[in-house]
């Protein structure tokens, strides 16, 4: 073989070697979800000049993902204390008062869904705790009636209190028992998820708006941007994630959409049944105007997630340390 031919063998040789290493560059990293990435994390391709062959080989430098300060700190703080999704049988008193910078910006799905349960899992049972207590007392007025008992100007007051928040116009004590009853922690957490975005959307960013709820005047909530013209609605917002919750369990416990959930869960209390998130997301159709969709999404959350372990859990006794500074205005 002559020299010429032989240098041009080498050069076919090594431009062949460099195009494999390319390809196994490609074929290595685009299976990466950086979508979520902003531009400037790491994740810029890196351009080589090769001096054997014709052109230079673009190279992917593998992404490296910077979390912002309060993600970080949300993370280590919850780490201190114990807190964990895996194998959890008590959950700390740990109430944040808004999802922490930085939660969108994380390209791992499964970091932004953990930190996100997180944050809900206390929000949820607490809701759920104040709920029961309203529940608790409602029963002990009822038995006072059963019995013979007088009902006290105070507790009188309360319960007509209820029934005007509750939406309740006949029917007392028995109807707000059917109506001031918890929500399973698994579908406060599926729908908050999806509404949300896992805690990622504008209006969870910036107004502490979980649900999508909606609301009208501009001073009450925040605009959509898709919102149609001569539409006046807006997203509600809230002072915190709790005040989020709180205003969703009201919403599911009283609006007249939401009855066949009501209907449902007397149903499964009165037979001794368990009450389930997975079954009384069966009856939000009405929710959302992917009616049957929406339901299938709640329970793919349901499942892939593990949400129906969550159900039932208990909070830890004692109180948990103070989180961090940075973390100061996420308390609520």
């Amino acid at each position: 073989m002559s020299s010429a031919k032989t240098g041009n063998y080498r050069k076919f040789v090594l431009a062949s070697v460099f195009g494999a290493i390319g390809l196994l560059y490609i074929g290595i990293f685009s299976g990466i979800d950086v979508s979520p990435t902003p531009v400037g994390f790491g994740n810029e391709p890196i351009v080589t000049d090769v001096t054997d062959g014709d052109s230079p080989v673009v190279k992917k430098k593998k992404p490296v993902f910077r979390r912002g300060p309060e993600v970080v700190a949300l993370n280590q703080y919850f780490k201190s204390i114990g807190y964990s999704l895996n194998d959890v049988t008590e959950v700390p008193r740990v109430y944040i008062k808004r999802v922490p910078k930085g939660l969108d910006e994380l390209a791992s799905v499964d970091e932004r869904k953990t930190l996100f349960l997180r944050i809900m899992l206390p929000l949820a049972m607490r809701v759920n705790e104040e709920i029961g207590a309203r529940r608790d007392r409602l029963m002990a007025i009822q038995a006072k009636g059963i019995s013979g008992i007088p009902v006290s100007a105070s507790d009188q007051k309360w319960v007509d209190q209820l029934m005007k928040r509750y939406r309740v116009t006949d029917g007392g004590v028995t109807a707000l028992l059917e109506r001031i009853d918890l929500i399973p922690t698994s579908l406060i957490l599926a729908q908050s998820a999806e509404e949300s975005g896992w805690g990622t959307s504008r209006f969870v960013r910036t107004g502490n708006a979980l649900f999508g709820q909606w609301a009208w005047g501009d001073d009450e909530g925040i605009v959509p941007k898709d919102r149609e013209d001569g539409k006046t609605h807006v997203i509600k917002a809230f002072g915190s994630l709790m005040d989020s919750v709180r205003a969703y369990a009201r919403n599911i416990n009283s609006h007249p959409a939401y009855q066949s959930l009501r209907e449902r869960r007397a149903t499964l209390r009165a037979n001794g049944d368990l009450i389930s998130g997975w079954d009384l997301a069966e009856t939000l159709t009405k929710y959302s105007e992917r009616g049957e969709e929406y339901v299938d999404s709640l329970h793919a959350i349901m499942r892939v997630n593990g949400l129906n372990e969550l159900d039932g859990l208990d909070f830890a006794a004692g109180d948990v340390p103070p989180p961090p500074k940075v973390l100061a205005s996420l308390e609520d």
